[in-house]
């Protein structure tokens, strides 16, 4: 939910049949251990948490990827991951519009 996705988005991320992950959330199911650490390294959080075995989230260690990540950016990055080639060659170029310098863009 921190991450404004869907249980589709995340199950077919993951590898999951959505069903089959909306078990998993409910605690109806538990899935493997490589799943597991799929899960928990999308999502950007610990197996502990997940499994409910930690009530409180720890930062990430320094040196991760997620370490200093906004969630809006990690959402981003998510989003990013999922999207078809020619809509993240379009990203690519709306990215690069936005980060050149502002009197590159005046001039376009």
């Amino acid at each position: 939910m921190r991450l404004e996705l869907t249980q589709e988005q995340v199950a077919r991320a993951v590898g999951f049949v959505p069903t089959v992950y909306g078990r998993i959330e409910r605690g109806d199911m538990v899935p493997s251990v490589p799943k597991l650490r799929d899960l928990c390294r999308y999502l950007g959080v610990s197996a502990d948490v997940l499994l409910s075995l930690r009530s409180e989230e720890r930062p990430p260690p320094e040196g991760s990827s997620a370490a200093g990540e906004s969630l809006e950016l990690r959402r981003l990055t998510i989003l990013v991951r999922e999207l078809p080639p020619d809509r993240l060659r379009l990203f690519r170029v709306a990215l690069q519009w936005v980060m050149s310098p502002e009197e590159e863009r005046d001039e376009e």
